[in-house]
């Protein structure tokens, strides 16, 4: 796409790139379902930063073209609800948070208790894992307020920290927009801490340590404080809450930015614990990305895939386990459609390796291995 610009959704700041012609066009946002105009990118500024932060998807440099946004002319009277998203409600002018500190154990909020009759500061938390940013299979946790539990009984505060209040995208599928108001309060809790406060946690990662909430003062001094350990939910939270613009609203941001730079960070725990397995970095090599194998369930996700660093490709898959070193021609093969590509890696005098994955992910890891500069032949076909 020769002529593409880059446009952003006004709504939530994703990216997507389109050819210039279509400019002027109205296109439906496939991240938050908002319908927008289709305008080139703005000047850089902290909300642009946001949205290179936070993005998920890679689609506005894909190599394998534009897949982020409808490339046809929409006619908006047509247009129906989406079930599947929901635009958090508008951020106020001032925060209704406040940001205290960011500790090697996450970001500090604080706020009256008081203001847990806040509908619209309960339903802040990003759409996405709280632990490794996923918007796949979400369910709901809630912010428990431990001071408050009864007697504080470690059993009880276990079994309500980790129990699973709902799965968010039945949720919203059943609910739409209502979906918050069909929350059930937390009866252990004393009002207003029973309110249900939720953030989301996917199938793959743990829940302690995510979101913690804590309670102390007395009487109208008393105040909550949520610790949000990963900081680009942090940004997000803050975001939704009025925060943008302020001191901590950029120190989050560089935060954020320099988790997203560090992808092996980037992973959930528990896949990073898999991936060990099998995975034993040298000294001095840098870790560029781990590619899941489709023909693996999730909760399976780190057993098998493929590992790019600046010195070799790592592939796993059942007993197999073969290495492909980049200072060594080879080649790479993507056959990709819409919803499903196939990676081929050859290297002279080595078995073949091949990857069952996403178009995204195969994208992201031709763009990488490209970037690197190594003397390696990339092949991409693609099917409607």
């Amino acid at each position: 796409m020769d002529d593409a610009v880059v446009a952003v959704c006004p709504s939530c700041a994703q990216k997507y790139r389109v050819r210039r012609s279509n400019v002027g066009e109205r296109a439906r946002c496939r991240k938050c379902g908002q319908t927008f105009k289709l305008l080139e990118e703005p000047p850089i500024d902290d909300e642009t930063i946001f949205g290179w932060v936070t993005e998920d998807d890679p689609s506005a440099s894909s190599v394998l073209g534009s897949t982020g946004v409808l490339g046809q002319r929409l006619n908006v009277s047509a247009q129906m609800p989406v079930n599947d998203r929901w635009v958090h409600p508008t951020p106020p002018d001032t925060p209704r948070v406040d940001f205290e500190q960011l500790a090697d154990d996450g970001a500090y909020f604080s706020f009256p208790s008081v203001d847990l009759r806040d509908r619209d500061l309960r339903c802040s938390f990003p759409h996405r894992c709280a632990q490794c940013l996923s918007r796949d299979d979400l369910e709901l946790h809630y912010v428990i307020w431990i001071e408050k539990i009864p007697m504080r009984d470690a059993a009880l505060v276990n079994e309500t920290e980790t129990r699973s209040h709902r799965v968010l995208r039945l949720l919203l599928e059943a609910h739409g927009a209502d979906w918050f108001n069909t929350l059930a309060p937390l009866d252990t809790l004393p009002a207003p801490f029973k309110e249900p406060f939720p953030y989301a946690i996917c199938p793959q990662c743990s829940i302690p340590g995510a979101v913690r909430g804590r309670v102390y003062g007395e009487g109208a001094a008393e105040r909550c404080r949520i610790i949000i350990a990963h900081p680009t939910i942090a940004l997000e939270f803050y975001r939704n809450n009025g925060g943008r613009g302020t001191t901590g609203y950029q120190k989050l941001l560089v935060a954020s930015r320099q988790r997203k730079d560090n992808q092996w960070k980037s992973l959930a725990a528990g896949v990073r614990i898999r991936i060990g397995q099998w995975y034993h970095p040298r000294s001095g090599e840098r870790f560029l990305g781990y590619f899941a194998d489709r023909d693996f369930d999730r909760t399976e996700r780190g057993t098998a895939g493929l590992i790019l660093t600046d010195q070799r490709l790592i592939y796993k898959k059942y007993q197999a386990l073969r290495e492909y070193m980049l200072s060594e021609p080879g080649t790479l093969d993507i056959d990709a459609d819409r919803a499903t590509a196939s990676v081929e890696i050859t290297q002279p005098a080595r078995p073949t390796a091949v990857l069952a994955t996403t178009p995204l992910a195969a994208s992201s890891l031709a763009r990488t291995l490209s970037g690197l500069g190594k003397d390696w032949t990339i092949h991409v076909s693609t099917r409607p």
